[in-house]
C-alpha cells in the first residue's frame, strides 16, 4: 500500500519536472530571441547606418544601440534561467526562477521603453519593430515565468 501512494506521488514529481524542463526550453528561446531581436531580426538604428553626429564631428551610436546590447545581457541571464529549470528537481527552486523569469520580463520590456529607450523618430527601425518586438518578448517571459510559479505550487 505504501509503495502505490510512493509510486503514485513519483508520477506526480515526473509530471512537474517535464512541465519544468518544457518551461525552461521556452525560457531558452525567448532568451535568444531578446538577445538576437535588435540585431538581426528587427535590427536598431545603427545597422541602418544611423549615428548621432557630435558637434566636434564625431559619430555616436544612438540610445537604441545601448538597449539593444543591454538586452544581449538580459538575454543571457534568461537563457541561463531556462537551463536552470530544466535541470532542477525542487519544486521550491523552480518556484523562485519563475519569479526571476518574471522581474527578466519586466526588465526586458522596461529597457526599450523607460530604462534606456529608444529613438524619439517613429519612422526610424527601433521605433516601429525593435521597440514592440522586446516589449512583447517581454511579456512572453512574464507569462513564462508565471506559469512557472503556477505549475510549481499545482505539483508540489
Amino acid at each position: 500500500m505504501w509503495a502505490v501512494g510512493h509510486q503514485k506521488g513519483a508520477n506526480t514529481m515526473s509530471k512537474s519536472s517535464t512541465a519544468g524542463k518544457g518551461l525552461g526550453v521556452a525560457a531558452i528561446v525567448i532568451g535568444f530571441l531578446v538577445a538576437i531581436v535588435p540585431h538581426y531580426v528587427f535590427p536598431v538604428c545603427q545597422y541602418s547606418g544611423m549615428l548621432v553626429e557630435t558637434s566636434a564631428g564625431k559619430y555616436l551610436p544612438m540610445k537604441c544601440y545601448w538597449t539593444a546590447t543591454a538586452e544581449v545581457g538580459l538575454g543571457a541571464m534568461i537563457v541561463l534561467v531556462g537551463v536552470l529549470l530544466v535541470v532542477s528537481k525542487q519544486a521550491e527552486t523552480r518556484r523562485a526562477l519563475g519569479a526571476i523569469l518574471s522581474a527578466l520580463g519586466i526588465v526586458v520590456a522596461l529597457v526599450p521603453t523607460y530604462l534606456i529607450g529608444v529613438c524619439a523618430m517613429p519612422d526610424h527601425p527601433c521605433r516601429a519593430a525593435t521597440q514592440p518586438a522586446l516589449i512583447l518578448l517581454g511579456v512572453v517571459t512574464i507569462i513564462l515565468g508565471a506559469i512557472a510559479i503556477l505549475v510549481s505550487r499545482s505539483r508540489s
